[in-house]
């Protein structure tokens, strides 16, 4: 009976843990934000090249910006994981 509980109280503790670990990494891909760039003042006829290149700049950003919240919500999603499967593990135990 105390192995048990013993067991139950350091699955509870591990699911409060990656459980801890996902909400950080959720809260880290919420963070990242695209690096502010001044916009050109020339329309697309005084310079195409120029309002291109602005335009390719904007769009790297933003794609660097996506996949690092990406790469964290991965993270985050499979900490989630973890936590539920030493979840389900603490309420197997509490059956027994």
């Amino acid at each position: 009976m105390h192995l048990q509980r013993t067991l139950f109280v350091l699955l509870s503790l591990a699911t409060a843990a990656a459980a801890l670990a996902a909400a950080y990494y959720w809260f880290r891909s919420s963070q990242p934000t695209p690096v502010e760039t001044t916009e050109i003042d020339a329309s697309i006829s005084d310079n195409e090249a120029l309002y291109i290149l602005d335009a390719r700049v904007s769009v790297d950003s933003l794609r660097s910006v996506l996949a690092e919240s990406s790469r964290l919500n991965k993270k985050a999603a499979i900490w989630s994981g973890v936590a539920a499967i030493f979840g389900a593990l603490a309420a197997l135990v509490g059956l027994l």
